[in-house]
């Protein structure tokens, strides 16, 4: 299967352009609950903006004000050594690619190397996860790496009767947030979520 089956097109995207400040990038991460976003100049991919990033150079690197900062260019603050697919990469390399990857998409370009979409981490997790059927619920959950995260989630599940299929974590780099995937097998789908949301868990629930 080619990435084009699984990418979300250029349509759908939230991009920054090379040319708006770290405000306005901020303003549209935050109004969309991004972790990061695209760079393009024109319709060209430059490079990509992650809200971790933006933090961190902030804290740990810059020495003038707030307000100036905010004012700095995007092209000033994008990371721009991603490496770019065509839409008929087959989705394996995809999934190779984020083995060794930092960020959290895989930019799509065509010949012109025009953005035409994006590849999530997400997106080759589902399809790699139909390899396994399609029959049990699937949820995400957002959580920070805390001693003892993992066995919270699971003694929830198990106490309103579900039965933990199989299970994923991907740090996004994003000041120690986590993206755990789980399949359930349960009768009781609604309780299990409301059981952990009601244990403060972020949980979002994945369309079959």
């Amino acid at each position: 299967m080619k990435v084009k089956a699984i990418m979300k097109p250029f349509v759908d995207l939230k991009c920054i352009s090379i040319d708006n400040t770290i405000e306005e990038a901020l303003a549209i991460i935050d109004e969309h609950n991004l972790l990061s976003m695209p760079v393009v100049d024109h319709k060209k991919f430059a490079g990509a903006l992650s809200k971790q990033h933006i933090y961190e150079t902030f804290f740990r690197e810059f020495t003038g004000t707030k307000e100036e900062f905010v004012k700095l260019p995007v092209r000033e603050m994008m990371r721009t050594k991603l490496l770019a697919i065509s839409e008929n990469t087959p989705i394996e390399e995809a999934a190779r690619m984020f083995i060794s990857s930092k960020f959290r998409f895989i930019p799509v370009v065509d010949k012109k190397e025009e953005l035409i979409g994006i590849v999530t981490q997400q997106a080759i997790f589902k399809e790699y996860q139909k390899l396994y059927g399609e029959n049990y619920n699937t949820i995400t959950i957002y959580s920070y790496d805390y001693k003892g995260t993992l066995a919270r989630i699971t003694e929830t599940i198990a106490k309103y009767d579900g039965n933990i299929k199989n299970i994923v974590i991907i740090n996004t780099e994003t000041m120690g947030l986590q993206e755990i995937f789980v399949r359930i097998d349960t009768e009781h789908f609604d309780s299990v979520v409301k059981g952990l949301v009601k244990k403060g868990f972020d949980v979002r629930v994945n369309t079959k």
